[in-house]
């Protein structure tokens, strides 16, 4: 089969969540079939991160949107009743570049990354169309809302109003639709009608991410996480002001490591603590991951499947992370992971970790052995193949 792959990122190097997604799907579809990946980029050095991407597809081509264009695009969109999230990735060189390409040669399916993404796709033409929602990114616009002031609330509101009918109106022009988790698919299903929902988990490298035989003695918790990002940014807020300051009363010289890209200056003036260390962007999270006793991962607001999570138990760390978090993952709290809600149990659960050597040794092990019994990349995409099979033969390939 010939793919045309719609991102609307550069899914080069796989760091965060819609990265990792887009590139293992990429890799994936790529080692059986022919794939041509257009994408945005936001900035030049991204751009320059994307030649491994040629060494497994038949071509990459990479459209520049700069993020103050974006964001200008948005304000002036505001008015319109069209979601600020389409107006924030629109670009007609993409547009031009996706009918270039399907005017060029007969592609057999067109496979969009997110619902931004989708916009490109060019309804008219008879080619098979999949969308990857991955997650349903309305809801995630309403939990927003949930956690901030007016006016922002009130824009978060709206922009899940928007995006909602947006995510309806589009089941009903495609040919299948994918996302990342049972929850996912739930959210959606009574307005996909006849149009099929697949659920497509993501997966762990689990060959990279391999932790120490034991967990870490030294009283440091980790999170990590792209700090640019408003459900990460409030995880890690609502931490260090209200479960922290409890774990301190128990254990004085607890550390607080928080490592990921980008972080605003809220994030990075929490680094004036001297027990709380403000990374930013590193190249290779491991490091930092194997001196951390336990794993946090204390968010308010998430959608689909938390990587962190996923990577943290790879890595045998023991995680402690609000229900929201483990949503779609599976692991069975207590054993493989702990989850605590309130403030005051999440601090207890990770106090009593911190104390107990051979309970972390535990969870470690466990959670181990749950990714690599269910999230491996390979099992874990080999749905691919089924969902391409139901796909409509408009071009007259052979299934």
């Amino acid at each position: 089969m010939r793919i045309l792959y719609i991102a609307h990122r550069v899914p080069y190097p796989p760091d965060r969540g819609d990265r990792i997604r887009s590139y293992h799907v990429i890799r994936y579809l790529a080692e059986r079939h022919r794939v041509e990946l257009v994408c945005l980029s936001s900035s030049k050095d991204e751009a320059e991160k994307a030649e491994p991407l040629r060494e497994f597809c038949d071509a990459v081509d990479i459209v520049p949107l700069p993020g103050a264009v974006s964001r200008i695009r948005a304000l002036r969109g505001f008015l319109s009743t069209k979601p600020l999230t389409l107006w924030f990735f629109q670009s007609k060189r993409l547009r031009r570049l996706v009918a270039g390409r399907l005017r060029e040669r007969p592609f057999d399916v067109v496979l969009a990354f997110s619902s931004s993404m989708a916009q490109f796709i060019p309804f008219h033409r008879s080619v098979p169309r999949i969308v990857d929602l991955a997650d349903v990114d309305s809801d995630k616009w309403f939990q927003y809302a949930e956690h901030t002031g007016f006016p922002k609330s009130l824009v978060y509101r709206l922009e899940g109003k928007r995006l909602q009918r947006y995510e309806r109106s589009l089941l009903d022009r495609i040919d299948a639709c994918m996302v990342i988790s049972p929850e996912e698919e739930r959210l959606l299903r009574p307005y996909a009608g006849e149009t099929p929902l697949f659920t497509l988990p993501n997966g762990v490298d689990l060959e990279y991410f391999q932790g120490p035989s034991r967990p870490s003695e030294h009283p440091r918790l980790i999170f990590v996480g792209v700090m640019n990002y408003f459900a990460n940014v409030d995880g890690v807020l609502y931490f260090h002001e209200q479960i922290l300051p409890r774990i301190r009363e128990e254990r004085p010289q607890t550390e607080f490591v928080i490592v990921g890209g980008d972080p605003p200056p809220a994030i990075r003036r929490l680094g004036k603590d001297r027990n709380v260390q403000v990374t930013g962007y590193v190249r290779d999270i491991r490091p930092a991951m194997r001196e951390a006793a336990v794993c946090v991962v204390p968010l308010r607001i998430a959608r689909g499947v938390q990587n962190k999570i996923l990577e943290a138990m790879a890595m045998g760390l023991p995680v402690v992370t609000t229900s929201r978090a483990l949503e779609g993952i599976g692991a069975r709290p207590g054993e493989d992971v702990i989850v605590a809600d309130d403030p005051g149990d999440f601090a207890a659960a990770t106090v009593r970790l911190l104390d107990d050597p051979r309970s972390r040794a535990g969870i470690s092990r466990r959670a181990r052995a749950f990714v690599e019994s269910r999230y491996r990349w390979n099992s874990c995409l080999q749905k691919l193949d089924a969902i391409l099979q139901t796909i409509p033969s408009e071009s007259g390939w052979e299934k």
